[in-house]
Order: C-alpha cells, then sequence, then structure tokens
C-alpha cells in the first residue's frame, strides 16, 4: 500500500510541477490541482447521480418485492439481483466517486511531503545529490529537524531556503551547489497570502488561519451541499440533524489540519468550497426527476423497438418483405398535403358529375321506356276500336 501512494504521490508531483511552473506559486497550483480533480471525477459523480436516481427509481418495485418475498430472504434476495440486472442498476454504483477521494488525498500528501522526490523528482540514488542533501543535514544552524522522519525533505528545503542560495558560505561545491538550485527555487514558492504551506499549523504562526478556515469551509460547505441535493430532509427523517453533521466534519477536518502541511490544509478548504458549485450544476442538470424522465423515454423506446421487430419477424415469416412499422406515420410535405386534398377535390367533383350524368341517362331510358309501352297499348286501342 506505501508503494502504491508512492506512485499515485509521484503522479500527482508532476501535475503540480505542471501547474507550478505555470503559476509559479505552490498554493495556486493547489487550487488548480484541486479544480482538475473535480473535473476529472465529474463524470464519475454525474455516475454517482444516475446510480442514485435509478436506485431511487426501483424503491417501488422493490417494496412489492420485500412484501412478496418478506419472510424468505433467500428469494427476496434473488428477486431483487434479478431486478438490478434487469434495470441495468448496481447497488455500488455511487460508491466510486466517494472511495476515489481517499487515493487522492494520500497521494497528494505524499507529493507534499516528499517534495524532493515526488514533486522534483531528483534521483536520491545519485550519489553527487544524495551527498548535498547530506551536507544540508549536517548544517545544524539552517536545519531543523523534526519529530517525524516522514517530514525529512520539507526540512531539507526550509534548509535550503534558510541558505539563500549562498552555498560557498556553507563549503557547497559548485556542483552541489547547482545540484541545489532547483531545490531553493521550489523552496520560494510556498508563500501563499503570508502562510507558509510547508509549516504545521501552531498557535503562534499564521497557519492556524488555514484551520479556522478549513473548520467553516468543510461545515458550510457540507450544509450547502446537502441543501442543494436535498439531503436535508432525508437526513432528518433518519434522526441525524444536518447541522450537527456539518459541525463534526468541520471540527474532523480542522483537527487533521492541525497535524499535516498547510498546502493540505488549502486543499481541503478549496475542495470543500467547490463541493456546493459541483453539486449545484449536477443538481440543475442532471437531477433524479430529469434522469428518471430520460430513462422511462428510453424504456419506451426500448418497448418499441422489440413490438416493432416482433411484426417484422411476423411478416417475415408470411412472406411479406415490406411493412409499415405499427408506430410509425408517413410525413407528407405541406406542398405534397395541398396538392393530395385537391386532387382529393378534383376526384370528388369528378364522381359527383359522373353520378349526375349516370342519373340523367337512367332517367331519359325509363322515359323511352315508359313511352314506348304507351304506344303499344295506344295501337292495340286503336285495332280493337276497328273490329268493333
Amino acid at each position: 500500500m506505501d508503494a502504491l501512494f508512492n506512485f499515485i504521490g509521484s503522479i500527482f508531483g508532476y501535475v503540480l510541477y505542471f501547474f507550478n511552473s505555470i503559476s509559479g506559486n505552490f498554493g495556486v497550483s493547489i487550487i488548480l490541482f484541486t479544480l482538475f480533480t473535480r473535473l476529472l471525477l465529474f463524470p464519475l459523480t454525474i455516475k454517482q447521480q444516475k446510480s442514485m436516481a435509478g436506485m431511487q427509481r426501483l424503491q417501488p418495485k422493490m417494496k412489492e418485492l420485500q412484501e412478496k418475498y418478506g419472510n424468505d430472504k433467500a428469494k427476496y434476495n434473488e428477486e431483487v439481483s434479478k431486478l438490478y440486472q434487469r434495470e441495468g442498476q448496481s447497488p455500488a454504483g455511487g460508491c466510486l466517486p466517494m472511495l476515489i477521494q481517499l487515493p487522492i488525498f494520500y497521494g497528494l500528501y505524499r507529493a507534499i511531503c516528499m517534495p524532493l522526490t515526488c514533486t522534483l523528482h531528483l534521483d536520491m540514488s545519485n550519489p553527487a545529490v544524495a551527498s548535498a542533501i547530506s551536507r544540508v543535514k549536517t548544517l545544524s544552524e539552517v536545519y531543523t529537524s523534526t519529530s517525524s522522519s516522514f517530514y525529512s525533505q520539507i526540512n531539507v528545503i526550509e534548509a535550503v531556503r534558510n541558505i539563500g542560495g549562498n552555498y560557498a558560505k556553507y563549503g557547497f561545491t559548485s556542483t552541489e551547489a547547482e545540484l541545489l538550485k532547483p531545490v531553493y527555487d521550489l523552496s520560494q514558492q510556498f508563500n501563499f497570502l503570508g502562510i507558509d504551506l510547508l509549516s504545521i499549523a501552531k498557535f503562534w504562526n499564521p497557519a492556524i488561519i488555514l484551520t479556522f478556515v478549513v473548520f467553516f469551509a468543510s461545515a458550510g460547505g457540507m450544509l450547502l451541499t446537502n441543501k442543494l441535493t436535498g439531503n436535508t430532509n432525508q437526513a432528518q427523517m433518519n434522526g441525524c440533524s444536518p447541522n450537527m453533521m456539518g459541525i463534526t466534519m468541520g471540527l474532523f477536518s480542522a483537527w487533521i489540519s492541525l497535524s499535516v502541511p498547510s498546502a493540505m490544509a488549502l486543499y481541503w478548504t478549496c475542495s470543500s468550497l467547490f463541493a456546493p458549485a459541483q453539486s449545484w450544476v449536477v443538481n440543475k442538470y442532471y437531477n433524479a426527476a430529469i434522469l428518471n424522465a430520460k430513462s422511462e423515454a428510453q424504456r419506451l423506446a426500448k418497448i418499441k423497438l422489440e413490438e416493432e421487430s416482433v411484426v417484422s419477424a411476423t411478416y417475415s415469416k408470411k412472406g411479406i418483405k415490406k411493412f409499415a412499422p405499427i408506430y410509425a406515420l408517413p410525413q407528407v410535405s405541406e406542398t405534397a398535403s395541398n396538392a393530395t386534398e385537391s386532387d382529393n377535390v378534383e376526384e370528388t367533383k369528378q364522381i359527383q358529375t359522373n353520378g349526375t350524368q349516370s342519373g340523367s341517362r337512367k332517367n331519359n331510358l325509363s322515359k323511352k321506356k315508359k313511352g314506348g309501352s304507351k304506344g303499344k297499348q295506344s295501337s292495340s286501342d286503336y285495332q280493337g276500336k276497328k273490329k268493333k
């Protein structure tokens, strides 16, 4: 695990070194690094939001399964697993963004506490580099050792900063001075708003200000995030006060900041301040109502495609190659529609005209028939009269 965090710290060190080359200040680099990691994890945050919305959508179905298989735990778990698989949901899908925060925190902690190997990537196996670092540690007038050996590289940077570039005064060779030059350049960039980011907060140094800032940023950021995401009511229903949760988190963050370099306290402050802004974006464009509506639309579209595939298969068995989709209506342009209507009107008029002509012909025929019968009748009458 220690090797893993050293590896992550080395990668983060490259990122910090890049931002440091742009800004020229380690505090600004921490802010840019925090924003960078937040943007990098934003897709995972959206995935977490989708997972939470999906689980919320499945709550009524899970309640039905609980009522149906409440007494049979094995059957209930089996049906719940089938439900998750059928709906494409995972109960652990929303945990990844929270779990990944821990490696980021420890990786950045290694990059800050071991700036020589993680940020500057000095080859400590090089005899010349090792000799220069060893000479710095022997200078008791500029080097101050702390109780924790984990901060020895920070102590070296502070000692090189105290040397002030006057290497000849302390007997360094030109080669050692050249090797220590990037260490001295980096040591000048840890002053952020009058606070030494390498120092640990004490009541007699300015770094204690960041401890109070961490408390208010962490507590206030958590309260605001809960308000934006709607978790306040849920927390109250679970019997936990959101105000108490925010204060507890703020106290925990402040306590941690008293035992780590102030650069970590700055990172925690920035992360706490960026969290509400990120929650606002997620809640506005990826809230549960929007995601569930999209999921329902996708479900209906899937059902429609399945029905059309069934109809297509049925027509294929009957030897019909083409068929009109059961849900698709032909789209006719306005010009074509008007032309069709005019054709229908002309066809109707033609039918009416033909009907009228046909009716008149029938009337003429009937009249002729009537006339002929009358003529025959009159001729027979004439002949009868003549015989008489």
